[in-house]
């Protein structure tokens, strides 16, 4: 393996605490990246498989609201990627938070979701157009809204 590639997942991993740290959040949890905490938002990794088949990456994740109080969430959907073994990076197909459903033809972007306190809600994304070679999808990034500065996004990466 390359040094800028080693550099680029130790980077990768290292994600989910600079942001934490930058949000003035804690991360809890494991130490690894399966469950991270950003803004008061719990990110749990479900699942992440690629369909050899159809070259279709699916990512399933749920987020809990740790606040007392229901939260609007608003993802920047063009933000939120998947990055596979390989390192190539995909947008979104589809993606689903709980019943909101969009599509990348849709061309919005943002998907806004208002988090009930401590309940889970599923995040689906879907990517298409999968690289033959790729085995795996190794990260995961999320970008949304961060709840006390509008305008201000946080990114969260998820490992598998």
């Amino acid at each position: 393996m390359k040094l800028s590639s080693r550099l680029y997942l130790l980077i990768l991993c290292m994600a989910p605490v600079l942001a934490a740290a930058q949000s003035g959040n804690a991360v809890t949890g494991p130490t690894d990246s399966a469950t991270v905490v950003v803004d008061s938002v719990q990110f749990d990794v479900v699942d992440f498989r690629i369909d050899s088949a159809t070259h279709t990456a699916t990512v399933e994740i749920t987020l809990t609201n740790l606040k007392a109080n229901p939260r609007e969430l608003k993802i920047n959907v063009y933000g939120t990627q998947l990055v596979d073994d390989q390192q190539n990076a995909y947008y979104f197909s589809t993606m689903a938070l709980g019943q909101v459903r969009m599509r990348f033809t849709d061309r919005q972007n943002y998907l806004h979701y208002v988090l009930q306190p401590r309940t889970a809600v599923p995040l689906t994304v879907t990517a298409e157009r999968i690289a033959p070679d790729a085995k795996r999808i190794a990260v995961t990034k999320v970008v949304f809204e961060d709840r006390s500065e509008v305008g201000r996004f946080l990114d969260v990466y998820l490992a598998n």
